[in-house]
C-alpha cells in the first residue's frame, strides 16, 4: 500500500504532467482567491504587529517619563525636607537665644529691684 496523492505522483507534479479534475480557469480563480485572502490575512496580522510595536514604544517612553516625573519629585521631596529640617534647627537655636536674653532680661531687673529697695 503506497501513500501517494490522489492527483498524481510528485515526479508528475514536477513534469507538469499534473492531472486535475476541475477546469484550469476554476483553480487559477480559486488559487487567486486563495492567494488574496492570504495575503489580506498576513497584512491584517503586520499591521496588528505593527500597531503593537507601536504601543508598546509610546508605553515605554511614557514609563520613562513617568520614571523621570518621579525621580524628579523625589529629589524635590528630599531636599523641601533637608530644608525644612535645617529650619527647625534655625528656629530652635533663635528659641534657644531668645530664652537666654529673657533670662538676662529677667536677672538684669531682678537685680534693678534689688538695687532699688
Amino acid at each position: 500500500m503506497t501513500m501517494e496523492p490522489s492527483q498524481g505522483s510528485v515526479a508528475g507534479v514536477a513534469c507538469g504532467s499534473r492531472r486535475y479534475r476541475s477546469p484550469t480557469r476554476i483553480l487559477a480563480r480559486v488559487f487567486r482567491i486563495g492567494r488574496d485572502k492570504w495575503k489580506q490575512k498576513h497584512h491584517a496580522v503586520q499591521a496588528e504587529l505593527e500597531q503593537t510595536r507601536q504601543l508598546s514604544a509610546e508605553r515605554g517612553t511614557s514609563r520613562e517619563r513617568w520614571r523621570e516625573r518621579c525621580e524628579t519629585a523625589m529629589a524635590r521631596a528630599e531636599a523641601a525636607e533637608s530644608l525644612a529640617a535645617q529650619r527647625l534647627t534655625e528656629l530652635e537655636q533663635v528659641r534657644a537665644r531668645i530664652a537666654q536674653r529673657e533670662a538676662a532680661a529677667q536677672k538684669k531687673r531682678a537685680a534693678q529691684r534689688l538695687l532699688a529697695i
